[in-house]
């Protein structure tokens, strides 16, 4: 079952969290339990779209919950993100690592999965390329800061960075 559109509306953190324990699935058979996350949002310095600057690379996030945010690190990585939230109001959830081996980091998952800033804008909830499916068990959640925001200022300390806690497939430790 994919995750339906409404999953992805309302609370913010909340939604980051409730990430964890769902499945990242491809249209090749790949399938990978979400074991660590990122909240971003535009209210904090770490969000690409902070203070609602929309670009053409941020625009992304500006569209309705449900929506992939792929976009292009260190010139080097596509980073796969989930957009959470209404229309018109930036928050993704960045997808660090999955229970799959050669999914710990956000550039290994996406490398494996074949995602490309081609699908920047694809819509999750419709089952085509990629697609997320509910949580099927219980676990304890850890949380901490993000990775590689320090430019972000005291909002480098937000403890957005969530993970299943004691899954060894975490990117670092919390």
């Amino acid at each position: 079952m994919i995750l339906s559109r409404d999953f992805y509306f309302g609370e913010p953190l909340k939604i980051a969290r409730g990430l964890l324990g769902c499945y990242l699935c491809n249209d090749t058979g790949l399938r990978g339990r979400i074991c660590e996350v990122e909240l971003y949002t535009e209210s904090e310095r770490a969000c690409h779209a902070f203070g609602g600057r929309c670009t053409g690379r941020t625009e992304t996030l500006f569209m309705q919950g449900g929506h992939a945010y792929v976009y292009l690190c260190y010139g080097l990585h596509n980073l796969f993100n989930v957009v959470i939230g209404e229309q018109g109001h930036a928050s993704a959830v960045l997808i660090r690592a999955l229970e799959l081996p050669g999914c710990n980091g956000p550039a290994k998952l996406t490398k494996k999965f074949g995602i490309t800033r081609k699908d920047d804008k694809l819509d999750l909830t419709v089952g085509r390329r990629l697609w997320l499916e509910p949580a099927d068990t219980k676990f304890k959640i850890i949380a901490g800061r993000r990775i590689g925001v320090d430019y972000a200022g005291k909002d480098a300390e937000l403890p957005w960075r969530f993970a299943i806690k004691d899954s060894p497939f975490i990117s670092k430790p919390i």
